[in-house]
């Protein structure tokens, strides 16, 4: 089954530097979360997706082999969402 990764750029606080928040929901449920800092370095694109995967790498580690595409930024254009698609054995 396909799994849907939002994410989202999450200003600096007074405690905490910008950062990226993966966020994996069902049924308006929050299911798994991870964030990573924010890398000026990398690109947008390239942010989201190290958060994505960080999420990948915390919760569900053997879904890491399989493909994660970039499906389209979200609705407030504060992040994206990333889908992983298993790879279907005959």
């Amino acid at each position: 089954m396909p799994i849907a990764i939002h994410t989202k750029y999450i200003g600096a606080t007074n405690t905490k530097g910008s950062r990226i928040k993966a966020t994996i929901r069902r049924d308006n449920k929050t299911l798994w979360t991870a964030s990573v800092p924010f890398d000026h370095a990398l690109s947008c694109e390239e942010r989201h997706a190290l958060a994505a995967r960080a999420l990948l790498q915390k919760y569900a580690p053997d879904q890491l082999t399989e493909t994660l595409s970039i499906a389209g930024s979200t609705l407030d254009n504060l992040g994206y969402v990333f889908t992983v698609y298993p790879q279907i054995q005959p």
